[in-house]
């Protein structure tokens, strides 16, 4: 139905509002389900307003049958004081609109849709002429500081956003009814030469014999088979600032980046004093940021 040619019905008997004068009234749309009560402003037609006003005689409030409706209910004029005489809706849809003289509410329109297309005509209309956020073409209509040239444009470009910050690791086969183990495929080697460099004092101060038990397993895989109970919320209980950082290292990896500069942060952190349950999990991921801590400081505290 168009709003701008004046033939919307009225909000309580549907009657069509053109050629006479509608009421812009404060109510609310009722809908089927419990709890979705919208407060809005409606137009009804001058027999449903002379029904439901109050007394001309007694001042007193007619009774709430005669101000609803199944779908709506009004309870006064849209604005405080006097009504105001009837006006044309200034944004030129063609209604006769009377309502409470507020000196907020500038200027008589007989709905929002109205409302916006007053501004915009106001404003121009004629858009911010920047390229638009998603398809690159020129906005050429609405407001001066529109980024996209549509609905549908700016809906694409969250869409994008949202799709560049959501991980998208990679998924896991079913293993089915009998799976065959798999083996450690170890530390990633195209990892390797990017973390090298930051690396290499940690891997220095390693010592060279290995205890009796096997040898000790190295820094960053540890740390990125350790952290994956802590970041996919099986385990919970370590502090904010970690499991940002961890979240960072596990994310980075997935995608196949460097995760050098977050593993920087975690060599900044006291392994001894960070909060990190004391359970299975949390041992091995306090000793595992503890293998990273000579990246940092060869000099072992006593």
């Amino acid at each position: 139905m168009d709003t701008r040619t004046g033939s919307r019905p009225c909000a309580l008997c549907a009657t069509g509002l053109r050629g006479g004068t509608a009421y812009l009234v404060d109510g609310v749309r009722l809908g089927r389900r419990r709890g979705t009560t919208r407060f809005t402003r409606l137009l009804i037609c001058e027999t449903c307003y002379e029904r439901g006003r109050p007394d001309p005689d007694t001042g007193l409030t007619r009774a709430v049958s005669a101000r609803r409706t199944k779908t709506a209910e009004w309870w006064g004029l849209a604005g405080r004081g006097p009504a105001l005489p009837p006006q044309l809706c200034l944004a030129g849809c063609g209604l006769t609109v009377v309502r409470g003289a507020e000196v907020l509410m500038r200027g008589v329109t007989c709905s929002a849709a109205c409302r916006t297309s007053l501004t915009r005509r106001r404003n121009g209309g004629r858009g911010s002429g920047r390229p638009c956020g998603a398809c690159g073409t020129p906005v050429t209509a609405g407001r001066a500081d529109s980024a996209y040239c549509g609905a549908a444009c700016r809906q694409k470009a969250y869409r994008r956003r949202a799709a560049d910050r959501t991980p998208n690791p990679t998924p896991t086969p079913n293993p089915g009814p009998n799976p065959t183990p798999t083996p450690n495929p170890g530390p990633n080697p195209a990892l390797a030469p990017a973390l090298a460099p930051a690396l290499a004092p940690a891997l220095a101060s390693a010592p060279t014999s290995a205890p009796a038990s096997g040898p000790a397993p190295a820094p960053v895989p540890e740390l990125l088979a350790a952290l994956i109970p802590f970041v996919d919320g099986t385990t919970l209980g370590i502090s904010q600032t970690l499991y940002k950082i961890l979240y960072r290292v596990h994310t980075a990896h997935l995608r196949g980046h460097d995760p050098a500069e977050y593993i920087a942060r975690l060599t900044s952190l006291n392994p001894d004093r960070i909060k990190i349950p004391d359970t299975d999990d949390g041992r091995r991921l306090r000793a595992s940021l503890r293998a990273l801590r000579p990246a940092r400081n060869p000099h072992l505290q006593p």
